[in-house]
């Protein structure tokens, strides 16, 4: 498991926003809605789009390609097309720095 440093980008993440990072050779979506800051795949597990062409609304992110939208705490379907849950990932703050692990 690999852990990296995300702090410059949770840092500058407005409300709503979300903003695509390299971890660990795995592509993530971090996204800050309002319950706060989280990182799940960045890939929609329905049609492959990436999920940060898409929408943060609320607790949930949208696909911009069928409108799938998923959980940001948990990568659960919450509407849309059938298909299998985002990967999450932990994203954690220690000492002022933020970092998620792969």
């Amino acid at each position: 498991m690999s852990r990296i440093d995300v702090t410059d980008a949770v840092q500058t993440l407005g409300q709503g926003e979300s903003r695509p990072i390299a971890a660990g050779g795995v592509e993530i979506a971090l996204c800050r809605g309002d319950s706060g800051v989280f990182a799940v795949a960045d890939l929609c597990t329905h049609a492959h789009a990436r999920l940060t062409d898409g929408f943060v609304l609320g607790d949930v992110i949208e696909c911009p390609l069928h409108q799938a939208q998923y959980r940001l705490d948990t990568g659960e379907l919450v509407e849309g097309p059938e298909c299998p849950a985002l990967q999450t990932y932990r994203l954690f703050e220690q000492e002022g720095r933020w970092y998620v692990e792969t």
